[in-house]
């Protein structure tokens, strides 16, 4: 029943079949008839899955069309705004394609082996610079964390085996002339992570020495000679690097540094790089935690990110070291996993923005000014937002005074307490958006039901600076957990929320939190981890980032005690019986599933009533379909049987606690 009801709510809400519900990458030059994105869909039915292709958009009448069958890995549009490169699937699962277009059609393409990450265009134009990831390169764990592999030509019985080494595990650049094949640029033991051309004959690289996940914690900026490969290290950052672009005269490197805790996640200062001199400024860009940099010019940098609840963007310029910002907004944000918007023209930037109640649209900011060029809302779909709530930021103190924010949604037109989801980010560095109600596993449904959803930023989340982020390293569990605690208690004080009907849930670093505070406080009547850390111990010697947990824990993975101890789940009965679901992905590396194992037993050696469910095709967070699906129908499923229907007092009839 609550698969139906999952099932039917986000059909209508997302479309039907070949309707484009989301989308980026968005692209195009200043007036120029037409755009390009690429754009998220279901094929077929919902669980099916979805898939991305390539999209022009009339920039007058706002008429989507689809340009290719193939599924999209990247696009980028020349500095003249002539061609678009496209980077996509080819024939079989271990080769892409990289297509030059012309006006939609295609102009030139080649094969490559491995997987296209990112493509750039020299300053001329006539070159292209790509990313590749060997074929069975680990992804991170915003897209999947889980190992690449090919369908099986051999027997099923025979082992898979693992030697930590082969070609296919590395990623190495290319340069594509635009004509003939691709000559590969670097080889192993470089392994590249992102790339921007700096100049015509020079290329700005994130680099290590080593190919697993857990080595990007340690990589360095470097400068690569586009006709040897030669490899020479400019900077070695305090801490992590991502964004990293050249400029088209070769004299900048701009790129963010930042404390981080994801590859793909990099939110914080501004950075450039003087290559002449090798001295690295910090621009003052008012406040505002960078995500996503573009040169608009040889001499102009523009960014976006985010500033407390607020997504913004501006432009910094070199000649006079002053950051101006364009536009800023609590009401909408963008990008798909942080902020993030592309400049066009002298002054103007696109984007994809989205709030909870408003479904992605493609966008055109000038001075300020948002225009909106399509929606991608499905036929409907928009007066069905309505019953899941309404959503504001709110703020909180601590139990040690600083203030703490999220994003609260309350169901409509209800006053008095109702339930409470504690919904807890991944990370811990990220954050919580005003993101579209789409997005959102369980939200925005049970909010249909009468249930309030808070959405906490505790310390460790971005847009709050340097020294908020930095805060939760070497205490993962401790003042965070709190953070979110009070936040709960503001609630109850306010009358919003019921005290005995509070559950917790979360994904990754959402999912330790939501296993590991039902141990910590007995305001919770239910917890629902997904894709979770349970013992530290465990996950450093399986997960394929361990360089994570020596970084935010403080004592040594391979000495007993200390905070592998004292900050993992497992080894923590909870305060109360709490009934526990704990979901997991059967090839997730990041978070392996041994991990939700061990807080299945915890739970159960608590007293508490526990399921364990393992997705066998699924990798980190359970993204994909049909188990994006089933894991929210599960949600409502335990939360109706151990916390009860909103209109209820407690758990319902058909739910007992044994």
């Amino acid at each position: 029943m609550e698969f139906e009801a999952v099932h039917r709510f986000y059909s209508d809400l997302l479309g039907a079949p070949g309707h484009v519900f989301g989308g980026r990458s968005l692209c195009g030059h200043q007036g120029a008839g037409q755009l390009y994105f690429i754009g998220q869909s279901f094929e077929g039915p919902i669980e099916g899955g979805t898939s991305s292709r390539l999209y022009q958009v009339e920039r007058g009448s706002g008429a989507i069309k689809r340009l290719s069958d193939r599924e999209a890995r990247q696009i980028r549009l020349s500095p003249d705004g002539r061609l678009l490169a496209f980077a996509c699937q080819g024939e079989g699962p271990a080769t892409d394609l990289i297509e030059t277009r012309s006006g939609g059609a295609v102009v030139a393409s080649v094969a490559l082996r491995g997987r296209i990450e990112q493509i750039d265009w020299s300053p001329d134009g006539k070159r292209l610079l790509l990313v590749v990831a060997g074929a069975a390169a680990d992804l991170a764990g915003i897209h999947g964390g889980y190992a690449q592999k090919q369908p099986a030509e051999a027997e099923a019985w025979l082992p898979e085996v693992r030697l930590g080494e082969g070609e296919d595990l590395w990623r190495t650049l290319w340069i594509w002339d635009l004509e003939g094949a691709a000559r590969q640029l670097t080889a192993p033991p470089l392994n590249v992570w992102e790339a921007s051309w700096s100049g015509k004959d020079s290329i700005a690289a994130l680099v290590s020495d080593d190919h697993s996940e857990g080595s990007w914690y340690r990589a360095r900026l470097a400068l690569v000679d586009a006709g040897s490969g030669e490899a020479r290290i400019v900077h070695t950052p305090r801490d992590q690097i991502g964004c990293v672009r050249g400029n088209p005269s070769g004299d900048k490197v701009a790129f963010v540094q930042a404390f981080c805790s994801d590859r793909g996640l990099v939110s914080g200062l501004l950075s450039i790089l003087d290559v002449t001199t090798g001295d690295v400024a910090t621009a003052d860009t008012l406040g505002i935690d960078v995500t996503s940099i573009e040169w608009r010019s040889t001499t102009t940098i523009h960014f976006a990110g985010a500033r407390g609840p607020e997504t913004a963007s501006g432009d910094f310029s070199l000649e006079r070291s002053v950051a101006t910002q364009h536009w800023a907004s609590r009401e909408l944000t963008h990008g798909e996993w942080v902020p993030a918007s592309s400049p066009i023209g002298d002054k103007g930037s696109l984007f994809i923005a989205e709030s909870w109640s408003r479904a992605p649209f493609l966008a055109e900011e000038t001075n300020g000014t948002i225009v909106e060029l399509a929606s991608l809302a499905a036929q409907g779909a928009a007066g069905a937002t309505a019953p899941c709530g309404t959503t504001e930021p709110v703020e909180w103190t601590a139990p040690d005074g600083l203030k703490i924010q999220g994003w609260l949604v309350r169901p409509q037109a209800v006053t008095g307490p109702t339930p409470l989801l504690v919904d807890v980010h991944g990370g811990p560095v990220s954050a919580h958006r005003n993101r579209w109600l789409g997005r959102s596993r369980a939200g925005a449904i049970l909010a249909s039901r009468g249930w309030t959803v808070l959405f906490p930023n505790p310390r460790g989340s971005t847009g709050r600076g340097d020294d908020f982020a930095r805060a939760v390293k070497g205490d993962m569990g401790g003042a965070d957990a709190q953070d979110i605690i009070s936040g709960v208690d503001a609630l109850i004080e306010r009358g919003l929320v019921d005290a005995a009907r509070v559950a917790v849930t979360g994904t990754s670093y959402g999912g330790f939190m939501s296993a590991w505070l039902p141990s910590q406080s007995d305001r919770f009547a239910a917890a629902i981890p997904i894709s979770p850390v349970g013992d530290w111990y465990s996950q450093h010697r399986t997960s394929q980032i361990p360089e994570f947990d020596e970084i935010m824990l403080t004592t040594s993975p391979w000495e007993s005690g200390g905070d592998y101890f004292s900050r993992s789940p497992a080894f923590h009965k909870q305060k109360k019986i709490v009934p526990t679901l704990i979901m997991a992905g059967a090839i997730d590396k990041s978070t392996p599933p041994g991990q939700a194992e061990e807080c299945h037993f915890a739970a159960l050696r608590s007293g508490a009533p526990s399921a364990l469910v393992i997705y066998p095709n699924a990798g980190h967070s359970l993204r994909g379909y049909p188990e994006y699906i089933d894991s929210a129908a599960r949600i409502l499923w335990w939360l109706e049987r151990h916390v009860g229907p909103a209109n209820g007092t407690g758990p319902s009839a058909k739910g007992d606690q044994g």
